[in-house]
């Protein structure tokens, strides 16, 4: 196959082909690039800053610039959609495919003007040839069929590539770039000036932040699609809701305390980590629920002179000397962390109504927590499965599950970008990290709110701490139990290997982009199926 044209940017992006504003222009650039040949440079969406008689600045922009060294230079203005010209009020509109009007600017004027601006521009550059060289301008417009004829004394139908047009596009380029005796191409030297002009302010690597936002924006309409399961459970009273790392446990769990309250029932929403209830408060901080782990709840109930007993009993104690303690609603997140019994004591704070609801969430890792805990198996609940992860991208929920056993779970996430191992011994991991924290929200454009540095024991989160910036969160793997972040970077030091949880909990923890830092030997117990396919850097 030959090689055609030079197209920048050399590909288009997702969220560029995606964006309907832009499906015509998107329609061009794939036909330019299939239809001229090698020695063609197309550059897109070229934007020129030029001034006006006066001095002011006046900004355009042109669709698309194509340069030949021998045929010339010729800008292209594209407008899709049916297309009118009002000569009376001298109004151009475009009619889009559910018959919306929307007013455009005069394509030729555009044309035109971004042909002088950009002539300008290319006769400052010191390579710029000291002769006439062929400059031309055309419009395209590719939902319509051909004009019969010229369309006025500015307008010939030469000017104008129609929907009919496209299948020879190349002869319409090459027609537009014809005669005049005294007028060449720009030569090797023009076209260098021109890429200066065109290409050279603009980068054309993505930056990892915006794939990352698509994939956040993908997971985000997915994550209320777990929502039926609480219309399965509306007449339920007691419910064990199962699921593994990134099923949409906790994302249910708020949505159902929150349905509670407005149904009239006093609501708790409970856990055990202190820094998941603090992430379930600010999730619930609209709401009228109760949001409290469980030492908190034995704190705001047991008076402070009876420390030091059982807390379960204490808050047993307490709900007895105070019916009034009582909810008609208890929600537990991350239920598998309860301690039996504890379960006793929830018990005893939930009102004696036949209506009031114990709903638990917890993990169905089996070799880790089993397949259901005794204490939830006790209490006569009604098992409900989360099959679905709905949180991780699809390269994320791969690597997690090496370290799941339980029923399956399907991964309905984007495809992901791929995990990125780096391979360093243990003393160079907090070193490593640090470079690659610095990388993300530097050149990848991260931001540092969606970054969280995980390490299995507190040592090295603290050593991390000192070198990482405050604004990237850094935290023990257990602490962060329950907890996500965009982009994760685990620190594989040896005190992670061969305990499951750790590297069950740290490997699903990133919604989007996971880095994992640390030994071989280490990596490849994380990993042991996919690390050597996986095994990419990000710098």
């Amino acid at each position: 196959m030959m090689a055609g044209a030079t197209m920048w940017p050399r590909e288009l992006s997702h969220q560029l082909r995606a964006d309907p504003l832009r499906r015509a222009e998107v329609r061009v650039f794939d036909a330019l690039e299939g239809a001229l040949p090698a020695g063609w440079q197309v550059f897109y969406s070229r934007p020129w800053l030029g001034l006006t008689r006066t001095g002011g600045e006046r900004d355009g922009e042109c669709d698309f610039v194509l340069v030949h060294p021998d045929r010339g230079v010729l800008t292209i203005e594209v407008k899709g959609g049916g297309i009118t010209f009002d000569p009376r009020s001298d109004r151009w509109t475009s009619e889009d495919a559910n018959r919306r009007i929307h007013n455009i600017k005069n394509p030729v004027a555009q044309a035109m003007r971004a042909k002088h601006a950009i002539l300008a521009k290319a006769g400052e550059q010191r390579n710029w040839p000291r002769q006439f060289v062929r400059f031309r301008h055309g419009v395209v417009f590719p939902d319509v069929a051909s004009p019969p004829g010229d369309l006025g004394a500015d307008r010939p139908r030469e000017l104008f590539c129609c929907r009919p047009d496209l299948t020879r596009l190349r002869a319409w380029v090459e027609e537009r770039l014809a005669g005049g005796n005294d007028e060449h191409g720009p030569g090797l030297s023009g076209l260098q000036a021109l890429q200066n002009v065109l290409a050279k302010p603009f980068m054309l690597r993505t930056p990892l932040a915006y794939r990352l936002e698509d994939d956040d924006a993908a997971i985000a309409a997915l994550t209320p699609e777990q929502y039926y399961i609480l219309d399965s459970i509306a007449e339920v009273t007691r419910a064990a809701v199962g699921g593994g790392a990134g099923t949409g446990k906790t994302i249910v769990a708020c949505e159902d305390a929150r349905r509670l309250t407005e149904a009239g029932k006093r609501t708790l929403l409970t856990c055990r980590s202190l820094p998941l209830a603090a992430d379930l408060r600010q999730r619930m901080q609209d709401s009228a629920v109760t949001v409290l782990s469980f030492d908190e709840l034995v704190r705001k109930f047991v008076p402070s002179d009876r420390s030091g007993a059982d807390p379960a009993e204490l808050l047993m104690q307490a709900v007895e000397a105070d019916p009034g303690l009582r909810f008609k609603a208890i929600i537990v997140d991350e239920a598998q962390d309860f301690k039996n019994h504890w379960w006793i004591a929830l018990e005893e704070l939930l009102l004696p109504d036949p209506e009031a609801c114990l709903h638990a969430y917890f993990d169905t890792n089996q070799q880790l927590y089993g397949v259901l805990s005794a204490q939830i198996q006790g209490l006569s609940m009604v098992p409900i499965r989360l099959t679905r992860n709905l949180r991780n991208t699809k390269s994320i929920h791969a690597v997690a599950t090496h370290h799941y056993k339980g029923h399956t779970i399907i991964a309905d996430g984007p495809p992901g970008v791929s995990i990125a191992l780096h391979r360093v011994t243990d003393k160079e991991v907090v070193v490593k990290i640090t470079a690659q924290v610095q990388l993300l929200t530097g050149v990848e454009c991260v931001s540092s709110s969606d970054i969280v540095v995980l390490a299995p024991d507190v040592r090295t989160r603290d050593m991390l701490r000192k070198q990482i910036s405050a604004a990237v969160l850094c935290s023990t793997i257990t602490d962060f139990k329950g907890l996500e972040r965009a982009v994760v970077i685990v620190a594989a030091t040896r005190a992670i290997a061969d305990v499951s949880e750790l590297a069950y909990v740290a490997l699903s923890r990133a919604r989007t982009h996971l880095i994992i830092v640390g030994e071989s030997v280490v990596l490849d117990w994380l990993l042991p199926a996919s690390a050597a396919a996986a095994d990419r850097g990000t710098g």
